[in-house]
């Protein structure tokens, strides 16, 4: 038979000690047939061990499965092999990325920071609050096979233990590079070993695969368990037990599931199996195409991901440096992933659920590729463009792959094949792409943290509305062009010569109606069957063109007739169709043909259609970019808040207010005037937009303010409750609170009618008690003076209040507390001074109102021409007493009384007069009221 004699890339096959011998068919014909083992050259010499178990078995009467009658050991360690090699590269692979990210760190350090492990120490102390010191052996030996255990999209966890109580934390970040390199090697190990292996059967095939998936995941479950990184860190007089592991329920299924296909893949070439299996051409005959369905979103993903993974990687080393660049191995492959998503219109997911551990706020925040403004308009437009050429190229692909041919047109399912895979890849997505992690921790309380990013739930649906759009490029307009492109494009997009004979011969057996009679292993024997009528009708198909005309034989019925195919289009006539076989040269051009092709007019008629219908969709998408880019940019919430914070930095206060109510009374805005704020000082010189998020109507603009030399960041809050024509229109939501408007309070005193602010005269209302006023003000400095309309009366100088961006919501108190200045001390030592001058000039012996003055004892007649002078004016003091001033006598002063004394004693004598004098200090204290520039002095003596 074919099968025995060639490979099914139809090579000569040489046997060799490696082939197998299956055990001689006796009990029927069609065992024989099936056989291939049966019907060797006599020459081959076949193997003696293999014989012997033969004859031990039929001498037995006991027959193995059909699947291991065939297998030899080396059907068994050639998948073990692939198995270790798998697990192995994965290793090798992790073993890579942390090299090159070492490396990185290196070129980017600098002489005085230290080694790069040093600099990873401090990384990772700062992180955790741990000592550690990654040079050590176990840490060699145990962090690459940890992070190996991560390609199997399992969390790596910290788990801390201290006296009774514990903590862990943990990330997610599947390491695709790392995988990658591990499929890579099983699938050449297991192609290169089994060269000279057959495959008999299909079961073989999925057997031996799944012994390599099983070694594979056996492996890195034991190997991770034993490379568990554990540590004892000292902390006080304790230590601190820490465990680093990648151990997780996800591993072993996960690289089952891995070794499983990559195997299988590589032993799909071995399989000698002549012709297509029942369910192989059942699935094609009632969904064309579904074999050939992931071939398209490959070809979507490697045209999508090579460029934007180059981009990336660019954009890694321009803004990232050495570090980020030479780490990509580790970020690389789901960066790209997201960026497909996003490119297709689709969304990120952020969330994560809190408590006291983290600042996470539970909350679930939709990135789309536009949002933030931290992408540019350019890139944005970029990044749709290159997601369009990839849909073309998957729509190209798929048209190679599943011709349009009357079997596809007539079958509805056809139609749900690739929507429906795309729908299902896009399920698949919110897991393969989910980045995530969390933290919980019994030693600091019952503190628990959770954080995720991945695809947003309805992007299944978006990848379901691709899926759509390139099915329907597929049909009506790929089939226009898809001739004239390049040979060499044409052959890397439907892939090779081998694989498209193969989907060729599925399809012809699916046309032929063939699934049973294939199932039983008897096509392409020459038995006979009536083809299905679509199948009869066919001619030759402009993908497949027919070289050779439909073959058909006439055989003789053979024993297993029954087996056959028996559908409702079963006949016994001579004239039969011959279901292909894999090996059989011609099997690819006996392929059911296609409708009759289009004329030419048809073909540019349906040419321009396409390019119209084209040309309206790329429309449509560069108007909804271009919307969704004008609604974030141009009429986006962040124009408001630039300028808004444009007119705080220019200090043009009044403009602010306007773009940003502060929601308070008209007497509050006092010093939201352009001179009040003009004046001030150490205004915010600077700003930066960060991000915006956007939650329907409601929208946060972060943003970053430089005030005297430090930056603070800053969440204004907007609102859009009207629009534009198309657009949103946005504001600040004042009821929200705007947090670069804070509280100035003033406490003003009695009778004070003005305050000076940043040298303004700023009016406010007089009033007999102290009372406060609260101003609403913006970050500045304020250099804030009450007046006084007397000057005996003074509040003090200017106190500055600093208000800065960011600070706590309490407001600054200023308050003035009335004194005197030193010329009422002087005015009332005027007054009081010129009070003694005016009895000084009086002639009487006590004169009235005055501080001094002389008693007079004996008869009032004996003393006559009293003179008072001043030898030395007294000297006061004034201090305040709430409202008032008092004065006191500092030092007295002294006066001098010069009068004349009768010192007769008898009446009857006549009078003696004689000049005496006398001297007596002066003092006094009193209260002094102020009225504006008059002084009221009330003095008790």
């Amino acid at each position: 038979m074919p099968s025995s004699a060639h490979d099914p890339a139809g090579e000569a096959r040489e046997p060799g000690p490696d082939d197998t011998e299956e055990l001689s068919a006796t009990t029927s014909p069609g065992a024989a047939r099936h056989d291939p083992g049966a019907q060797h050259d006599p020459g081959v010499q076949h193997d003696a061990g293999v014989q012997h178990d033969a004859a031990a078995v039929r001498g037995s009467g006991h027959r193995p499965p059909a699947a291991l009658s065939t297998m030899t050991a080396r059907h068994w360690w050639v998948p073990v092999l692939a198995g270790v090699g798998g697990y192995v590269g994965t290793v090798v692979g992790i073993v890579i990325a942390l090299v090159l990210s070492i490396l990185g760190l290196a070129l980017q350090g600098d002489s005085d920071g230290g080694s790069t492990t040093d600099r990873l120490n401090d990384e990772i102390s700062s992180a955790t609050g741990l000592d550690t010191d990654t040079s050590g052996l176990r840490w060699i030996l145990s962090v690459p096979f940890q992070l190996a255990a991560m390609a199997a999209l399992v969390p790596l966890r910290l788990i801390l233990s201290f006296g009774g109580e514990g903590a862990s934390a943990g990330i997610t970040v599947p390491q695709y590079f790392a995988l990658a390199c591990g499929v890579l090697t099983a699938w050449l190990i297991a192609r290169k070993l089994s060269t000279r292996m057959r495959v008999e059967t299909r079961g073989v095939q999925w057997l031996m695969a799944a012994v390599s998936g099983l070694t594979w995941a056996a492996l890195a479950l034991i190997v991770t368990a034993l490379t568990v990184l554990r540590l004892d860190v000292p902390f006080f007089a304790s230590d601190i037990r820490v465990r680093l592991t990648a151990l997780g329920g996800g591993l072993f299924p996960v690289l089952l599931l891995v070794g499983l296909l990559s195997v299988a893949a590589a032993l799909n070439v071995r399989s000698t199996q002549v012709s297509p299996g029942r369910i192989v051409v059942g699935a094609e005959r009632s969904t064309p195409g579904v074999l050939q369905v992931l071939r398209p979103i490959a070809v979507q993903f490697a045209v999508f991901g090579t460029v934007a993974g180059l981009g990336l990687l660019i954009y890694a080393f321009v803004e990232g440096g050495a570090p980020a660049g030479f780490s990509a191995l580790f970020w690389l492959p789901i960066a790209v992933g997201w960026l497909f998503v996003l490119s297709l219109l689709s969304a990120l997911t952020a969330g994560g659920a809190a408590t006291s551990l983290t600042g996470l706020t539970g909350r679930s925040d939709a990135f789309y590729l536009w949002s933030e403004g931290t992408v540019p308009v350019w890139a944005v437009v970029l990044c749709i463009l290159l997601a369009l050429v990839s849909a073309v190229c998957a729509a190209i692909t798929w048209a190679h792959v599943r011709p349009l041919d009357e079997r596809v047109a007539r079958t509805p399912l056809a139609w749900a094949v690739l929507p429906v895979t795309y729908f299902l890849l896009g399920l698949l997505a919110l897991w393969l792409l989910r980045v995530g992690g969390y933290a919980s921790g019994g030693m600091v309380g019952s503190s628990n943290a959770v954080f995720s990013l991945r695809p947003a739930g309805w992007t299944c649906l978006v990848f379901l509305v691709w899926g759509v759009i390139i099915e329907l490029l597929a049909r009506f307009v790929v089939p226009a062009f898809m001739h004239t492109l390049p040979r060499r494009v044409t052959r890397g997009l439907r892939g090779s010569e081998r694989s498209r004979g193969r989907a060729a011969v599925v399809a012809s057996a699916a046309a032929l109606g063939g699934a049973g009679l294939a199932g039983a292993g008897l096509a392409g024997t020459g038995t006979r069957v009536t083809p299905a009528p679509e199948a009869t009708a066919a001619t030759s198909s402009a993908q497949y063109p027919s070289t050779e005309p439909v073959t058909t034989a006439t055989q003789d019925a053979t024993p297993y007739a029954p087996s056959a195919y028996s559908g409702p289009h079963a006949g016994s006539g001579d004239e039969t169709r011959v279901l292909p076989s894999y090996d059989d040269p011609g099997a690819t051009t006996r392929m059911p043909a296609q409708r009759t092709p289009m004329d030419p007019a048809t073909k540019k008629r349906i040419r321009l259609i396409a390019i119209i219908v084209g040309a309206l969709l790329l429309l449509a998408v560069l108007a909804t970019v271009v919307f969704s880019v004008l609604s974030r940019t141009v009429f986006g919430p962040d124009n408001q808040a630039e300028d808004l914070l444009r007119s705080v930095t220019d200090g043009n206060a009044s403009h602010a207010a306007e773009i940003a109510n502060p929601n308070v009374s008209s007497g509050q805005r006092a010093l939201l005037t352009d001179d009040v704020y003009g004046a001030a000082q150490n205004r915010i010189s600077s700003y930066e937009i960060k991000d915006t998020t956007i939650d329907g109507d409601r929208a946060t603009v972060n943003a970053t303010v430089t005030q005297d030399g430090v930056t603070t960041p800053v969440a204004l809050p907007m609102v859009s409750d009207s629009r534009d024509g198309l657009f949103k229109s946005w504001r600040v939501d004042e009821i929200a609170g705007v947090p670069l408007y804070q509280a100035l309070t003033v406490e003003v005193p009695a009778g004070v009618g003005e305050l000076d602010v940043n040298g303004k005269k700023v009016s406010v209302d007089a009033q007999g008690q102290p009372h406060t006023v609260e101003y609403t003000v913006l970050p500045g400095d304020y250099a804030v003076g009450v007046g006084s309309s007397s000057k005996y009366v003074t509040y003090g100088g200017d106190q500055v209040a600093e208000i800065r961006a960011g600070s706590p919501s309490s407001a600054p108190v200023m308050s003035f507390q009335p004194s005197f200045t030193p010329a009422l001390e002087e005015d009332v030592t005027k007054q009081l001074n010129a009070t003694l001058d005016r009895c000084a000039r009086s002639t009487e012996f006590e004169p009235e109102g005055c501080p001094f003055g002389y008693s007079i004892y004996g008869d009032d007649e004996d003393y006559r021409n009293p003179r008072w002078s001043i030898q030395r004016y007294p000297t006061y003091s004034v201090s305040s007493y709430g409202s008032q001033a008092t004065f006191t006598t500092d030092r007295s002063g002294e006066v001098r009384l010069d009068y004349q004394y009768n010192e007769e004693y008898d009446d009857d004598e006549p009078a003696d007069w004689t000049d005496r004098d006398t001297t007596s200090s002066v003092s006094g204290y009193g209260t002094v009221s102020v009225s504006g520039d008059e002084l009221t002095i009330n003095a008790n003596d």
